[in-house]
């Protein structure tokens, strides 16, 4: 007996909760709707949000069961460009799973392309779409290469289509031959504190200060031989190369103005103490150990044809000791790694 009345008592409660949860429901829309999208999976399609709006047009409502919802800004509006320039709702649904959204705003301008080969390459980009076909052909290699190579801007000559960099201040900032830095100066240049003609920004320069007194320490001495330099000094040198040696050589060695890493005051060449060069030692002790302190060595021999640069084991870049240690450890040169995980 006493079990029968434990059991009325339950379904009356339960009976009750659910009476609640009704009214609750019935009286609160906005707040079910909320929760609803809060909670949304890609299971559930577009067509029980788009059905009840101005943005359905009758003709796809098979297309819109099968594509799945994302939670975005103007999406059904987004759903019907794309399905009028007749892409599949498969393709839509790659598109939104896979695709960046600077991507997907450029596809809403452009024809229709096959974006197969593309769905797992996170660094592509939309309007170089061509330009990857083009240098797979051209150089054979893998469509993950050619989108790395062009990002980059090898499949043009060295100084060709160059672009102003907008973030001059960002101690991630990339200068290379197609990124100039115009006549940017630092606004936080500090001198080395013990020798006032070398200039850095301030945290490379303490940077530098630690690597220095820590490579001490392991019977390593080493000593800057050029830090930060303005626009019309690198001009003057750079000139002064191309006087001696002809612009192509020159250009092999020296960074013409506005294109040097030693601008942003984050670059800064070392010499073994005393010496005119880095000393053997010297030079695998900053390449095994430059990164803990926030610094790489910018320009390797083997990627001197992304780099442009014949090899410099005493250029270091001062990145910070997170991307710097990453940068290492996935033995990329910062050309590379910018593009595949900063840009």
């Amino acid at each position: 007996m006493l079990k029968k009345e434990i059991f009325i008592s339950s379904i009356i409660i339960l009976v009750i909760a659910l009476f609640s949860s009704y009214f609750y429901i019935k009286n609160n829309n906005n707040s079910t709707k909320e929760l609803k999208v809060f909670n949304m999976n890609n299971k559930e399609k577009i067509f029980s949000y788009i059905s009840n709006t101005e943005d359905y047009i009758p003709k796809y409502r098979e297309m819109y069961e099968q594509i799945n919802y994302h939670n975005e800004e103007n999406y059904n509006k987004e759903i019907n460009v794309l399905l009028n320039l007749n892409y599949t709702p498969l393709e839509i649904n790659n598109i939104y799973d896979f695709i960046k959204r600077n991507n997907i705003k450029k596809l809403l301008t452009a024809e229709k392309l096959d974006l197969t080969n593309y769905y797992n390459i996170t660094n592509f980009e939309v309007d170089k779409i061509n330009r990857y076909e083009e240098y797979v052909n051209l150089h054979n290699c893998s469509l993950d290469e050619a989108v790395l190579k062009v990002n980059i801007g090898l499949d043009h000559d060295f100084y060709t289509q160059i672009e102003s960099i907008q973030n001059n201040n960002d101690y991630t900032i990339l200068v290379n031959k197609y990124h100039s830095l115009g006549d940017y100066e630092p606004s936080d240049l500090k001198s080395l504190s013990y020798d006032k003609k070398y200039q850095l920004r301030e945290k490379a320069r303490d940077a530098f200060e630690e690597l220095v007194s820590s490579a001490k320490l392991e019977n390593v001495f080493i000593r800057p031989y050029s830090a930060y330099r303005s626009y019309k000094y690198q001009q003057s040198l750079y000139n002064t190369y191309v006087n001696r040696d002809g612009e192509k050589n020159a250009d092999t060695y020296s960074a013409r103005p506005g294109h040097s890493e030693h601008q942003t005051g984050l670059a800064v060449d070392v010499w073994s103490e005393g010496y005119n060069e880095l000393l053997n030692n010297d030079a695998i002790w900053l390449k095994e150990n430059s990164y803990k302190y926030g610094f790489i060595i910018r320009y390797t021999k083997e990627n001197e044809n992304i780099t442009g640069y014949i090899e410099e084991p005493w250029h270091l870049r001062y990145l910070g000791i997170d991307i710097a240690t990453d940068v290492y450890e996935k033995n990329l040169t910062y050309d590379e790694y910018y593009d595949l995980y900063i840009k």
